[in-house]
């Protein structure tokens, strides 16, 4: 089944690893097994969502006993095309971009940061933990020589626009935006996720005045 073209939407695909989130959380308490009442303390969803959202991608517990948090594991990550190890590439190597490197969550969801990009000549042949900070003009050759599809990008936003139109879609099919730069959701070919942290906190900042009542 491909489960990209089954219409699915992005909020299924969001809590859907919201609910992985929760079964490794488990795994380390050293459960085997989990209802979807235990997920739904958790993830604060209600059991009927979680196990209709499960079912449509072919996922079903057992009555009276839930699901097998390993089997189900191995499922979402497959589901979510995470299964194996994907090599990703960081351009901007400031605070963030740093911060991102060494963010251990990463490694534990199977993304591995295969090089950082930068142009500040002091940088580039230094390292971020294990990353080596490479030329950003090497970029496009480094992306098509490792065949790498995932680029998370952290340059200063007026950079940003010409770094995107100049990749080859053909290679990066998907981008984590975190500067203030909006592309649309989808741009030649490849699938760009904007995230601007002060936008987030926009969020909050209503949220904490219009949902908490």
């Amino acid at each position: 089944m491909d489960f990209y073209s089954s219409n699915i939407s992005e909020a299924v695909i969001r809590r859907l690893t919201n609910y992985l989130h929760c079964l490794r959380l488990s795994r380390k308490k050293g459960r085997t097994l989990l209802t979807s009442s235990d997920i739904s303390g958790t993830c604060g969803l209600k059991p009927s969502t979680i196990r209709k959202d499960l079912a449509q991608f072919g996922a079903y517990g057992v009555r009276g006993q839930g699901y097998d948090i390993e089997e189900l594991t191995k499922h979402l990550n497959k589901i979510l095309g995470i299964d194996r190890k994907k090599d990703v590439v960081l351009v901007g190597a400031g605070n963030l971009g740093t911060a991102m490197i060494k963010h251990p969550g990463f490694m534990r969801a199977n993304f591995r940061f295969a090089a950082a990009f930068d142009n500040d000549p002091g940088k580039i042949g230094t390292l971020i933990g294990d990353t080596e900070i490479l030329d950003v003009r090497d970029l496009n050759a480094f992306i098509k020589k490792k065949h790498i599809g995932i680029m998370v990008l952290t340059v200063p936003s007026p950079e940003a626009a010409a770094i995107v139109d100049d990749l080859d879609p053909a290679h990066v099919r998907g981008i984590l935006n975190f500067t203030s730069e909006i592309f649309p959701r989808k741009k030649h070919g490849m699938y760009i996720h904007n995230i601007d942290l002060a936008r987030e906190l926009e969020i909050i900042s209503f949220c904490m005045k219009h949902c908490l009542s």
